[in-house]
């Protein structure tokens, strides 16, 4: 099954305006349309008709949050994105507090393991939301890629520059990070290796 993670802002809606955003790389997953939420524009790109998709919203909580008025704003848009495609959509949310603290990746890791489904095809988008966000996220993709034959497809980074608070269209661009997963699943595995040997593993990676 498909299985798309979005860390959602927690900004308020009307400060994320819909942009569109190149693709740095694979240009076959390019959407030519403005949106909101990055991913959902490679969503128009790879899904299917009568497909099952998992979309999991990973909200962070805050006295002044607006992360659930924001879900509401890219699920609307990728429902409207759907539309034409007819992939069968599923919604699931994860909520966290705005606090760094072994419980608050505790409960990310420990929530993303159990809801991401058995050979997962996954898909994350990691524009926005809270910043120590990623490295729960890439242990718990770890996770499901061992033990639940989970395949990680897309990592995605939403890039826009702002001037006087204003986003600036031109400068948008999408950027596919799964790179960096496979780095981090890299260096958990050089514990038996010796530093020339490592070093030369590292170098190797960054050649490629």
């Amino acid at each position: 099954m498909k299985t798309v993670i979005i860390t959602v802002p927690m900004k308020p809606p009307h400060e994320i305006e819909a942009i569109q955003y190149p693709m740095d790389g694979n240009k076959a997953v390019e959407y030519e349309k403005p949106v909101r939420c990055p991913i959902n524009g490679i969503l128009a790109k790879t899904l299917n008709k009568d497909e099952q998709v998992k979309v999991i919203f990973i909200l962070t909580k805050g006295e002044n949050s607006q992360c659930e008025r924001n879900k509401r704003v890219y699920i609307e848009e990728l429902e409207k994105i759907n539309k034409k495609i007819g992939a069968v959509l599923n919604h699931d949310t994860i909520e966290i507090d705005f606090e760094p603290t072994k419980k608050t990746y505790n409960k990310l890791i420990t929530d993303l393991a159990e809801k991401i489904p058995d050979n997962a095809e996954i898909y994350v988008d990691t524009t926005f939301g809270f910043k120590a966000i990623p490295l729960s996220l890439f242990c718990a993709l770890r996770f499901v890629e061992e033990f639940r034959d989970a395949i990680v497809q897309y990592i995605v980074y939403g890039k826009v520059e702002f001037k006087d608070g204003k986003p600036l269209p031109e400068s948008a661009m999408i950027y596919d990070i799964t790179s960096l997963y496979y780095l981090f699943k890299l260096m958990g595995s050089m514990g038996a290796s010796g530093a020339e040997d490592a070093m030369k593993t590292l170098k190797d990676f960054f050649a490629m």
